[in-house]
């Protein structure tokens, strides 16, 4: 059974940008990767769905469904989302089962705020949206801590190393 690597954190953190990273690092490792993003989903796989609470633990439910059908079927899948709330999270660990491996990407509101890279913030502050939906983020307890990854705390090169170094140790049953 392949694991399946779910970094999840606030809007800004550095998500996408360390699950691109690792997808890139496991292909040159030669591994079966797959790379979901919570964005992209939200656009096809989700794009019935409303960002009200409901809406997003079924976001969450939908995604877990496919990384399990994408281990399954003898791929590693790395899952990128902000899972802000502990519904969403209980949800794919119950779907996940022991094949999950939390991934918390942390970095700190007022940063995450600075960095906005989709603008969710500042249209928050300008009133233009009202469900921003990291909002609040409840804090991971320490088993959705597995591995963390502080994106403050080195450059995108550094947080990367570490956490494929992580990864593979967790892959260390899979990869001959």
């Amino acid at each position: 059974m392949l694991k399946v690597f779910w970094l999840f954190g606030r809007s800004g953190a550095g998500k996408t940008t360390l699950a691109n990273r690792l997808r890139d690092g496991l292909r040159d490792q030669n591994l079966p990767v797959l790379f979901l993003d919570g964005d992209l989903a939200r656009s096809g796989l989700s794009s019935d769905l409303g960002y009200h609470p409901g809406a997003r633990t079924e976001h969450h439910r939908r995604i877990a469904e496919v990384a399990r059908m994408v281990s399954e079927q003898g791929m590693i899948p790395v899952v990128a989302t902000m899972a802000p709330e502990y519904e969403q999270r209980d949800l794919v660990a119950k779907t996940l089962g022991s094949r999950l491996v939390w991934v918390f990407v942390d970095a700190p509101l007022d940063e995450c705020i600075r960095r906005d890279p989709k603008g969710l913030y500042r249209r928050a502050q300008e009133g233009k949206i009202t469900n921003l939906i990291d909002y609040p983020f409840e804090t991971p307890r320490p088993a959705e801590r597995e591995i963390t990854i502080n994106t403050t705390a080195g450059s995108i090169d550094d947080c990367y190393r570490r956490l494929m170094t992580e990864i593979m140790a967790k892959l260390s049953d899979y990869v001959i």
